[in-house]
C-alpha cells in the first residue's frame, strides 16, 4: 500500500493546491457546524427534558393537592363526631340518631366521595355507599384501615371499578382523642375525574402518562398498551423511583408494537401518598426538532461546500497553471529534448532560475556520491585487510597453524548461514572468527610452539588468550559487536569451559559457533603434537561431544553444510585467496 508521502508526490500541484483550498474552506465550516449542531441539540434535549418535567411534576402536585384536600375534608368528620358526641365509648357515638344524617349531608356535598365509613378500631360502624360497591371497595378498604389502624397515619389505596372503569382512591384516617388515644377511622372512597381528566389532557399525541404506587408497580395508565405498561415496570426509571422516590429523569427501552421503542421518561412524586406520575414519550419525538435543526445545519454546510469547492477550482486553475507548463518542460528537458523552452512570457524569473540551479545541485551531489562511495569501498577493503593481515600475523607465530583463522572464519560463516543468520551477523562472525586467536600476541613463543604437552603453569598461561585477546580489541568501536567470538569461543555447553565458565545458552551464538568451527580445523591440521585426521573423523568428534562441549543446533547446522560439500572448499593447503567465504570480503 503506498506511502502518503507516495500519494502527494502523483498529485500535481494544482491538485495539491484544490485540496488545501477546499480543505481550508471546509474544516471551519464542518468544525462550527458540529459545534453548531452539538450546541443546539443539547438545548433542545434540555428544553424536552425540562418539558416532561414540568408536565409530570404538574401532574403530582394537582392529585396531591386533591388528596390532600380530601383528608383533611374527613379529618373535620373525624374531629366534628367526636366534639358533638357525649364522652363515653365511641360504638355508643356512632349509633347516636344525628351521626347518620351529619354523615349524609358530607356525602351530598362532596359528590367525588362514593363511600363514606366511620369506625371504631374493631371495625364496626356505619358505612353509606351504594349497595352495588361494596364489595368491589371492601377490598381496597379493609388493607387500609388495617395499615391506619396499626400506623396511626393516614392511609391509601387505589382501584378502578369494575363497572364503570373508573379510577377511584381509598382513604383510612385515624382520628385521636385529646389523650392521643385512637377513637374512631374515618374511610371513603373517592372518584379521581377531575385527575383522569387532567392526565388525558397531558397524554396527548406520543406522551403517555401513568400513576405507580411506592413499589413501582404501575396503578393506572393513560394512552398506553399492556405491553408498554410491562416494559416500563421492568425499566431503570421505576426500579430507581422504589429505591428512593426522587424525580428522575431517564431514556429506556419499551416494546411497542412487537418492536423496541427508546423514550425519555419523567417520574414526579406524590408526596401524600409516596406514588408518582410518570410522563414519558419517544425520543425520536422529544427530540425531533434538534434533529431537524441539525439536518437544517447539514444541508446549509453541504451548499457552503460546494461554493468552497468551485471557488478552490477557480483559483487553483489560475495559480497552478504556470507551474504546471513550467513542469511540462523541465520534464521534456530532462527527457533529452534541449531544444524545448520555457514560455518567458507565462514565467516568471524566480521559477526558471530556480529550475536551472536545481539542476546544477543535482548533478553535483550525484558527483560527490560517487565520490563518497568509492572512498566508502576502498575504507571497507583497507579494515577487511588490515584484519586479515592481523591474523596472518598470529598464524604466522605458529607455522603449523598457517591459515588457520582464515579456515576457521570461512567455516564460521557457513555454519552461520545454515543457521539462518542474516547477512549481517555472518559478516560480524567472519571478523570474530578471523581474531578469534589474536590474544595468542600475549602468549610466550616457548609455550605456543611446544611440542610436547603443556604443564599445568604453561596450559594455564594459554588459556589467558581469550581474554588477552578481547582486551586488545575492547577499544576498538568498529570490533564491538564481534568481541564474543573472541572473548568466548573456549565456552564449553557444560558449563567447564574457560575463561568465566558459561553455560547453555549464557554463551553468546556467535562464540558457538566458532568453537566448531575451531574444532573441525584444529582436528584436520597437522600440529606439532598430531597428525591431521581426515574431515569425516572430525565431524565424527564433533557429533560425539554436541550437548556437552557443543551447542547442538550448531552441530546441526554444521552437518548440514558439511553433507552440502561446503566444507571441502575449505581446507588445509588452500590459497587463502580461494576461500569461498573470505574471497567475498
Amino acid at each position: 500500500m503506498p506511502g502518503i508521502h507516495q500519494i502527494l508526490r502523483r498529485l500535481r500541484l494544482r491538485h495539491l493546491l484544490f485540496l488545501l483550498l477546499l480543505g481550508s474552506g471546509i474544516l471551519p465550516l464542518a468544525i462550527n457546524g458540529i459545534l453548531l449542531v452539538r450546541q443546539n441539540r443539547e438545548l433542545f434535549e434540555t428544553q424536552e427534558k425540562a418539558f416532561l418535567t414540568r408536565s409530570a411534576a404538574a401532574l403530582s402536585r394537582e392529585l396531591n393537592d386533591h388528596l390532600l384536600g380530601l383528608r383533611r375534608q374527613l379529618q373535620q368528620v373525624g374531629i366534628g363526631l367526636l366534639a358533638l358526641s357525649p364522652a363515653g365509648d365511641v360504638a355508643g357515638r356512632l349509633r347516636e340518631p344525628w351521626v347518620g344524617p351529619y354523615l349524609e349531608g358530607f356525602l351530598r356535598s362532596n359528590s367525588a366521595v362514593i363511600e363514606l365509613q366511620v369506625l371504631d378500631v374493631d371495625g364496626a360502624g356505619p358505612r353509606f355507599a351504594p349497595s352495588d360497591l361494596a364489595e368491589a371497595t371492601a377490598a381496597i378498604l379493609d388493607p387500609v384501615f388495617d395499615q391506619a389502624v396499626e400506623s396511626r397515619r393516614p392511609a391509601y389505596g387505589f382501584a378502578v371499578l369494575p363497572r364503570t372503569n373508573e379510577p377511584v382512591v381509598a382513604l383510612s384516617l385515624p382520628v385521636l382523642g385529646e389523650d392521643g388515644r385512637l377513637e374512631l377511622v374515618v374511610q371513603s372512597v373517592a372518584r379521581l375525574g377531575l385527575i383522569e381528566a387532567v392526565l388525558e389532557r397531558e397524554a396527548q399525541g406520543d406522551v403517555q402518562t401513568f400513576l405507580v404506587d411506592r413499589q413501582g408497580r404501575i396503578l393506572w395508565s393513560v394512552g398506553a398498551t399492556p405491553e408498554v405498561e410491562a416494559s416500563l415496570a421492568n425499566s431503570d426509571l421505576l426500579r430507581d423511583f422504589a429505591r428512593k422516590p426522587l424525580n428522575l429523569t431517564s431514556e429506556y427501552q419499551v416494546l411497542s408494537g412487537g418492536r423496541e421503542v427508546r423514550m425519555v421518561g419523567r417520574v414526579s412524586p406524590v408526596d401524600e401518598t409516596g406514588w408518582g406520575i410518570v410522563v414519558h414519550k419517544p425520543s425520536s419525538m422529544a427530540f425531533l426538532a434538534a434533529r431537524q435543526m441539525a439536518w437544517t445545519a447539514v444541508i446549509s454546510t453541504l451548499l457552503l461546500v460546494l461554493l468552497a469547492l468551485l471557488f478552490a477550482a477557480v483559483i487553483s486553475r489560475w495559480v497552478g497553471g504556470s507551474i504546471q507548463v513550467l513542469a511540462q518542460t523541465t520534464h521534456e528537458i530532462a527527457a533529452g529534448n534541449f531544444d524545448r523552452r520555457l514560455p518567458e512570457e507565462q514565467m516568471t524569473n524566480e521559477l526558471a532560475e530556480l529550475a536551472h540551479d536545481f539542476n546544477r545541485m543535482g548533478g553535483h551531489v550525484k558527483d560527490y556520491v560517487a565520490q563518497l562511495q568509492k572512498a566508502a569501498s576502498a575504507n571497507q577493503q583497507l579494515f577487511i585487510s588490515a584484519i586479515r593481515a592481523f591474523a596472518a600475523a598470529i598464524d604466522a607465530k605458529d607455522p603449523y597453524t598457517r591459515g588457520h583463522s582464515e579456515r576457521v572464519a570461512a567455516i564460521s560463516r557457513v555454519i552461520g548461514r545454515h543457521l539462518g543468520q542474516s547477512e549481517e551477523f555472518q559478516e560480524r562472525l567472519w571478523i570474530g572468527a578471523l581474531l578469534h586467536d589474536i590474544g595468542k600476541i600475549g602468549i610466550e613463543d616457548r609455550v605456543l610452539n611446544k611440542r610436547g604437552v603443556l604443564t599445568g603453569e604453561e596450559y594455564e598461561q594459554m588459556k589467558r588468550h581469550p581474554t588477552i585477546g578481547a582486551d586488545i580489541l575492547a577499544p576498538l568501536e568498529a570490533l564491538q559487536d564481534s568481541l564474543p567470538a573472541v572473548r568466548w569461543h573456549h565456552e564449553n555447553w557444560n558449563g567447564r569451559g574457560y575463561p568465566d565458565g558459561l553455560r547453555g545458552e549464557e554463551i553468546p551464538l556467535m562464540a558457538r559457533v566458532v568453537a566448531v568451527a575451531d574444532c573441525f580445523d584444529a582436528i584436520t591440521t597437522s600440529r606439532p603434537y598430531q597428525t591431521a585426521y581426515e574431515p569425516a573423523v572430525a565431524v565424527e568428534t564433533i557429533t560425539k561431544i554436541a550437548g556437552t562441549r557443543f551447542d547442538a543446533k550448531v552441530v546441526t547446522a554444521f552437518l548440514r553444510a558439511f553433507e552440502a560439500g561446503e566444507l571441502e572448499l575449505v581446507r588445509p593447503g588452500r590459497d587463502e585467496a580461494e576461500l569461498p567465504v573470505a574471497a567475498s570480503h
